[in-house]
């Protein structure tokens, strides 16, 4: 679908699939400036992947299902044009739970109206915007606090150097 290769090349690389694991298994080679290499092997090793290939394969799902998302238009339903589509990363047991909430206690919804509806409900219960703006002013007043505590002690290490106060 986005290969762009001859017609005769992918004949021939399939018919060659002798060594190949599978039909639904097989390897490609990537040429990679030594700084992308570089690049892949700090993800290595931190942590966050086992191998290169690892990370490689995650990139190119990644990428694909970017691409297949961006080539299909989500649906807008008419009596909501100021809805805006959200995706959402969930582990599949919490898809599981708030599929089975959505079809037992949400009469059959499906699951992004119950996930529409959880965060509407936090936000009028647990008050986010509230909570964010808290959280901002308090940022804020400990931005100016450390601001004055260095003043300050600025202000200490000029009064020292004068002699005028001792440690």
């Amino acid at each position: 679908m986005f290969d762009k290769t001859p017609r005769n090349q992918a004949d021939s690389s399939a018919s060659s699939a002798g060594d190949r694991v599978g039909a639904e298994e097989e390897r490609i080679a990537l040429r990679c400036a030594r700084k992308e290499l570089q690049l892949l092997d700090s993800f290595v090793v931190s942590g966050e992947f086992r191998s290169r290939s690892e990370l490689m394969r995650a990139a190119l799902r990644d990428f694909l299902r970017a691409r297949a998302m961006s080539a299909v238009a989500s649906p807008v339903p008419a009596a909501n044009p100021g809805l805006v589509e959200v995706p959402v990363r969930l582990r599949s047991e919490e898809v599981e739970t708030l599929s089975a909430y959505g079809s037992l206690v949400g009469n059959g919804r499906d699951l992004g109206d119950v996930l529409a509806d959880l965060v509407r409900r936090g936000e009028l219960e647990l008050k986010v915007s509230e909570l964010v703006q808290r959280h901002r002013v308090s940022a804020h007043g400990a931005a100016e606090n450390r601001a004055q505590l260095g003043a300050l002690r600025r202000s200490a290490e000029d009064l020292e150097k004068k002699g005028v106060v001792g440690r």
